[in-house]
């Protein structure tokens, strides 16, 4: 017997046909989108998203096509066992249940920011069985991590979604410095709020823009943008003071960290003066 000899049912040939010719249309078509060596744009990431799932859809339809009498009789040979089959594939039909909701609602397209299962991320890819995120750091600078989280689609069905789109430009940071009683802090009150709104001019009008923008985007009122001083104690006897500002994402870590250096700096100046006062005191008394 020689592999000549050898005949290759004619659906396997079509059917490897149609997955290497489906394969190709896909890799010209995304080829075409990366066309340039420059980092994508959201609108060329979407129409990846959008060729990856039509050559899967697309291959889905034309296997079944090709081996429809073939599967109507594997349905009904294994028709008795069709409530176990539904069990096991529980997960995969929520998935692709879910893939469908999304379709029919699109709560969130590729490349916008969202919170899911307490998890923080742009979305970078989503198909029938999952979507996957690009991590975002909330708590430190608004930053990638560098690491991806794969949510399966099953999730969209139990779960919110939070859109986050728009503080992908602004967002309102707030923040919180913990003081034991050495110093008033209402006394440092008046210069801090001096000193921010020093460092929030130069993007006031813009952020007045973006705020109103949103407003009627969202059919709310404006969001203030001017910056809120909330002080306060803690449980552990300790003096809070929490600063929210409306400023540039990017920018938010930075101004943290000037405004935090601004309050130390009030901070040790008024300790240091009470200090100094307190010995004066003993060695006039003494």
């Amino acid at each position: 017997m020689v592999i000549s000899d050898i005949s290759i049912p004619p659906k396997v040939v079509l059917t490897i046909i149609l997955i290497v010719g489906v394969w190709i249309i896909k890799a010209v078509w995304i080829a075409v989108i990366r066309r340039t060596n420059r980092p994508l744009e959201e609108r060329q990431k979407n129409w990846i998203s959008v060729a990856r799932n039509l050559s899967n859809l697309g291959v889905a339809i034309g296997i079944a096509f090709v081996w429809l009498s073939e599967l109507q009789n594997f349905a009904i040979s294994v028709a008795a066992f069709t409530v176990a089959i539904v069990i096991a594939t529980k997960e995969l039909l929520q998935c692709l249940l879910g893939f469908f909701t999304w379709v029919m609602n699109r709560p969130f397209r590729v490349g916008d920011w969202i919170k899911i299962n307490e998890q923080y991320g742009e979305v970078a890819d989503i198909d029938w069985i999952k979507f996957r995120l690009l991590e975002v750091d909330f708590e430190n600078g608004y930053s990638y991590t560098g690491r991806s989280i794969t949510i399966m689609n099953s999730a969209l069905l139990t779960q919110p979604v939070i859109s986050l789109n728009f503080m992908r430009r602004y967002v309102m940071h707030k923040f919180s410095i913990y003081r034991d009683n050495s110093v008033n802090l209402f006394e440092l009150r008046d210069p801090i709020t001096q000193t921010i709104n020093e460092l929030i001019l130069p993007f006031k009008d813009v952020a007045s823009r973006y705020s109103s923008l949103i407003s009627k985007r969202l059919e709310i009122e404006a969001t203030s943008i001017e910056p809120f001083i909330d002080i306060h104690t803690s449980d552990l006897t300790h003096q809070v003071i929490s600063i929210t500002i409306f400023c540039p994402t990017e920018e938010a870590h930075l101004l943290e960290q000037k405004i935090t250096e601004c309050f130390m700096k009030l901070w040790y100046k008024k300790v240091n003066t009470f200090n100094s006062d307190k010995s004066l005191n003993e060695e006039n008394g003494a």
